[in-house]
């Protein structure tokens, strides 16, 4: 992510994406919830999701604003288990976004394994370091299901300094699995994969004047291998590359300041976005 532009934050003009279909919401949420589930479970709901982008969003559009939308709150229910700070999930703004990628599954999968993240995190420019938990030695040649990571950062722009740690998980998942309790045998495999992060516990900036007070995000690599959603018109799952989907539902705190969520929501999705034109350039750097 790229450091926020002070004029983003305070433009007036912003707004918050439109709301997600009821579909995208609960292929999104069931997806961050089922993380750790049966495969053909969470199969079943990428496919949901893939569904939901080709056939909601405009990702054609390189604004990110129009590339965006709004998904439903996390509940109780989607964060059992995780040491979070408790506080209600429903202040946490949601912000997903979608965008295609030139670069297929395969290159992007190599991404995870940097042991310094900040080449690809432009929000972490000085200060991102992973270490392995899990899977590290045979993630990239998806011998392994999972990937298990640990995570340090200092989160920097023109109105913060955090530093925090966090877990950010990844798994394959193929999406050639018949749906659950589909008796059809198994086509040749068709491999996504999955990350899910949060914030184990609430972080204090340099200054005390910003907190970051709770954030969960999940994130889909999906093949553009024409083997998912067709449509008449517009992108869809032929073309090559892969589709990328990222949520984030994030609450930060600034003493003495004001936002609004309009505000927040327009910085926050632009950093997203350049987190994936990072990404891009990694691969093609490594050409």
């Amino acid at each position: 992510m790229t450091p926020w532009p002070l004029v983003a934050l305070l433009s007036g003009c912003m707004s918050a994406p439109p709301p997600a279909t009821p579909e995208f919401s609960d292929a999104l949420r069931y997806t961050f919830a089922r993380f750790e589930g049966e495969e053909a479970d969470l199969a079943f709901a990428v496919r949901a999701l893939e569904d939901a982008v080709y056939t909601s969003v405009d990702l054609t559009a390189s604004s990110a604003s129009d590339r965006a939308l709004s998904p439903e709150h996390l509940t109780e229910a989607d964060v059992e288990g995780l040491p979070y700070p408790g506080l209600p999930l429903d202040a946490a703004l949601p912000i997903a976004l979608a965008v295609v990628s030139p670069h297929p599954v395969e290159e992007h999968a190599r991404i995870p394994l940097l042991a310094d993240q900040t080449p690809v995190e432009p929000l972490s420019p000085e200060h991102y370091e992973r270490t392995f938990l899990e899977g590290e030695a045979c993630w990239g040649t998806g011998a392994c299901a999972s990937l298990r990571t640990d995570n340090e950062l200092t989160k920097q722009n023109l109105l913060m300094r955090v530093t925090h740690r966090m877990p950010v998980n990844f798994r394959w998942v193929n999406l050639a699995l018949p749906d659950p309790g589909d008796p059809a045998s198994a086509a040749e495999p068709r491999m996504a994969y999955l990350a899910r992060a949060w914030l184990p516990e609430t972080a204090v900036g340099d200054g005390g004047d910003v907190t970051l007070d709770q954030f969960f995000t999940v994130e889909v690599w999906i093949p553009r291998d024409g083997r998912g959603t067709q449509l008449d018109e517009g992108m869809d799952s032929r073309g090559g590359g892969l589709l990328r989907v990222l949520s984030l539902w994030s609450q930060t705190s600034f003493s003495g300041l004001s936002f609004t969520d309009d505000q927040v929501s327009a910085t926050t999705r632009a950093g997203m976005d350049s987190t994936f034109r990072a990404a891009d350039r990694w691969i093609e750097a490594q050409r």
